[in-house]
């Protein structure tokens, strides 16, 4: 059975679509599991931003990693689920004072919760809103 999308989905997949080709390096596992095309265009939107980011002068960028013990993951302090939700643009969810780097264990137990680290970001975030 095929679903025929209305024509702002269409849109937005089409724009879904078109940012994944010019971001070839962009994490594709998540994105099917995010049904919602606003809140999926949302993440890729600042997965691309944060991608096209200096990360090299944060600190421990050379740590990077996706597996191990020993990897440090890219934070958005500011979660993006918590983005979408309260409307900050991508770009300041994807932007530079919002990211670090932190171990791999201690970004997985954050998940998407707000520290206190997130609040002291979020009031500068809205500031420049």
């Amino acid at each position: 059975m095929k679903v025929v999308l209305q024509e702002k989905d269409q849109l937005i997949l089409n724009e879904c679509k078109r940012l994944l080709k010019e971001n070839p390096d962009i994490k594709r596992r998540k994105l099917a599991s995010i049904k919602d095309l606003e809140k999926r265009l949302y993440y890729i939107k600042v997965w691309c931003l944060t991608e096209s980011q200096p990360l090299h002068v944060l600190r421990n960028h050379d740590k990077r990693c996706w597996k191990g013990s020993n990897c440090w993951h890219l934070d958005h302090i500011v979660p993006i689920i918590y983005g979408y939700i309260n409307k900050i643009p991508a770009e300041k969810i994807g932007g530079m004072s919002n990211l670090r780097f932190i171990r791999s264990e201690v970004n997985m137990r954050k998940g998407h919760k707000l520290t206190t680290e997130s609040h002291r970001v979020l009031r500068k975030l809205k500031k420049r809103i």
